[in-house]
């Protein structure tokens, strides 16, 4: 399979199966920003369930709403649609069983537009989504129309988790590639540490950690009535009449700090892309 060449402009709706929801991808604004930083496509993934993978694609939306871009989203697990529950009006269900839907997603991700687009691929699409990237050249394809791609890669406390990090960066050399390590995913297995992948990754140069938070505070975030944004954006106040998700001030103020930490960990990844498309591009 090859990616398609097409350009989505803001007029246009991404195509899709029907009741499903509405994308759009802003126009690309011209020959002029071809020599500007690249667009992100990021591509979250994990191999097991139940890692924080959802966690980290809603915290990159959140971070690149903030600074000003609606990116767009998709979201693999059709079953839970957690994503999707997040953000309804931004994301589209993509069941990569089905060919047509594939082909939605990989056009999108490589269409040529200033907006960061995000892929929340679950451990059920985890091979599927992979073999069609790399029988499509994604990146290379990508690079052409100055969309950069990074892999997050969440590992756990498994064995298998570390081997496969190592596999995925091999496979994907072409690719920025950041090791994610959740603190809520508990300590690495004393056999995880003895084995060769995890030894290999703990050199790897892009590792980001996700720092525990309260689980009663996390629980409350899980409502897909409360936007991360919002927490971040509104004055902090003990005095306020109101506080999302019930959260009391001292909550709010481990949620932002927590976000704080994982927005500095999204932006030196972000540079860390731009760092690469820059040793990329052609000389002159």
């Amino acid at each position: 399979m090859t990616v398609s060449a097409f350009t989505i402009d803001s007029t246009t709706a991404l195509p899709r199966p029907p009741d499903r929801a509405r994308v759009t991808v802003q126009a690309w604004p011209g020959a002029a920003a071809a020599a500007s930083r690249p667009s992100i496509a990021a591509i979250v993934t994990s191999l097991h369930a139940r890692t924080g993978k959802t966690l980290l694609a809603r915290v990159l939306a959140d971070y690149f709403l903030l600074a000003g871009d609606r990116p767009v989203l998709f979201d693999t697990d059709t079953t839970e649609r957690t994503l999707h529950n997040w953000f309804p009006d931004d994301t589209l269900l993509a069941d990569l069983t089905e060919t047509r839907d594939q082909m939605l997603v990989f056009d999108t991700m490589v269409a040529r537009s200033s907006k960061a687009r995000i892929v929340d691929v679950s451990h059920y699409a985890y091979k599927r989504f992979f073999k069609v990237m790399q029988e499509s050249h994604f990146a290379a394809e990508a690079r052409v129309r100055n969309v950069e791609p990074i892999i997050f890669y969440i590992a756990d406390r498994n064995p298998d988790a570390y081997e496969e990090a190592l596999a995925l960066r091999e496979r994907f050399g072409d690719c920025t590639f950041a090791l994610v390590e959740n603190a809520f995913v508990g300590r690495v297995k004393d056999a995880t540490r003895r084995s060769p992948g995890y030894r290999a990754m703990m050199d790897h140069d892009l590792r980001i950690s996700i720092p525990p938070l309260d689980l009663g505070i996390a629980e409350a975030l899980d409502d897909p009535a409360v936007s991360l944004s919002d927490i971040m954006s509104r004055p902090l106040s003990r005095d306020a009449d109101e506080h999302p998700a019930g959260l009391s001030f001292e909550e709010q103020t481990d949620v932002r700090r927590w976000l704080v930490h994982l927005f500095r960990e999204i932006h030196r990844a972000a540079r860390a892309v731009e760092g690469r498309a820059a040793t990329l591009a052609p000389a002159g």
